[in-house]
């Protein structure tokens, strides 16, 4: 880094570069896993609103 606390452009794009680098961004079983981690996100997102659903219609009930 330059002198003082920021970044120039050009060393943010070098330091992103490295990283896209350091954990295989385009890498195929890198794209797979997040596909994974996404769609289990997307279930459990899914699962809680269906929870949430269920608890309100219960309060409900209870509370005529």
């Amino acid at each position: 880094m330059t002198g003082g606390d920021r970044m120039t452009e050009k060393e943010l794009a070098d330091m992103m570069e490295a990283e896209e680098k350091r954990l295989k961004l385009h890498d195929p079983e890198f794209l797979q896993r997040h596909r994974e981690i996404m769609e289990t996100a997307d279930r459990i997102r899914q699962e809680n609103r269906k929870r949430l659903r269920q608890s309100s219609d219960l309060t409900e009930a209870g509370n005529p």
